[in-house]
């Protein structure tokens, strides 16, 4: 699945990996965004499989002004030595019908590349929210068995203030013939999450470090609960520096953010 642009980049034992679902208001991937610009990380290969629908545009990252004939594709993979941080990066839609195969290949290559931990960055429909979730804050995270035994979990690196996502008695899902929804998958409910419900059960099926952090919001100009969640995995990470800024963390905003919803229209486009 994952096709290295050097042939040296297939060993990440000591990384964490952050990966954004395919969600409502995109929140997880303007996230990623952030971190990919804020960190200058490099481009180090691309993922590619038939689950996903192909896609090509410009450059996103470009900062130079000019074209300079780079483009990015569906799902580029990008990298931070410094911060031992591997990033993915989606920017189409997955195959109707094929989710499960995405999954499964995503598993496969978490497996044969060791991650010390994975990071999802999703969101839910904030219309959905229950009593406890409508006030204080829209974060909220999720970690499996494993991860929480891990020293470098959220509740044993002094975030002991977040709050984990709030399970439902009710929560009903067919599941996939022969297979079960493990104990600590039981009554999660992420709606308009994308893979991050199905991703999350077969994390915990298969001891899989994994963490969900997510952001309840609308659909609409969704760049402030991007900034919150890439804060909130700032918070955890600690890969950007804090600033006086209303963000909380000096993120540099990527070049391709100019032509989001909100923005004025370039003029010379007429």
């Amino acid at each position: 699945m994952f096709i290295p642009l050097n042939s040296s980049d297939t060993k990440w034992s000591d990384f964490t990996l952050v990966c954004p679902c395919i969600s409502v208001g995109n929140v997880g991937q303007l996230a990623t965004d952030l971190i990919i610009s804020t960190l200058k990380m490099e481009h180090v290969g691309y993922l590619s499989d038939s689950s996903m629908l192909p896609m090509c545009g410009n450059d996103p990252f470009n900062t130079s002004g000019l074209v300079e004939g780079k483009l990015c594709t569906t799902a580029e993979v990008y990298k931070s030595d410094e911060k031992r941080l591997l990033v993915v990066q989606l920017r189409a839609l997955l195959v109707k019908g094929k989710h499960s195969q995405f999954r499964k290949k995503l598993l496969d290559w978490i497996k044969q590349s060791n991650f010390s931990r994975v990071i999802l960055l999703t969101s839910s429909f904030a219309y959905e929210r229950i009593d406890s979730q409508i006030t204080g804050s829209p974060l909220r995270y999720l970690t499996t068995p494993l991860l929480e035994k891990h020293p470098n979990s959220p509740t044993k690196c002094g975030l002991g203030h977040w709050t984990q996502l709030e399970r439902r008695d009710f929560v009903w899902s067919p599941e996939p013939e022969g297979t079960s929804i493990p104990d600590a998958a039981k009554g999660v409910y992420i709606p308009g999450g994308g893979i991050a419900k199905r991703f999350f059960e077969d994390c915990c099926r298969e001891d899989i470090s994994l963490a969900i952090l997510l952001n309840f919001c609308s659909e609409g100009d969704n760049i402030p609960h991007a900034i919150q969640l890439a804060n909130y995995l700032n918070e955890w990470l600690k890969v950007a520096e804090k600033s006086k800024q209303p963000s909380g963390c000096s993120f540099k905003i990527p070049s391709s953010w100019t032509l989001l919803f909100g923005n004025a229209v370039n003029p010379e486009l007429y």
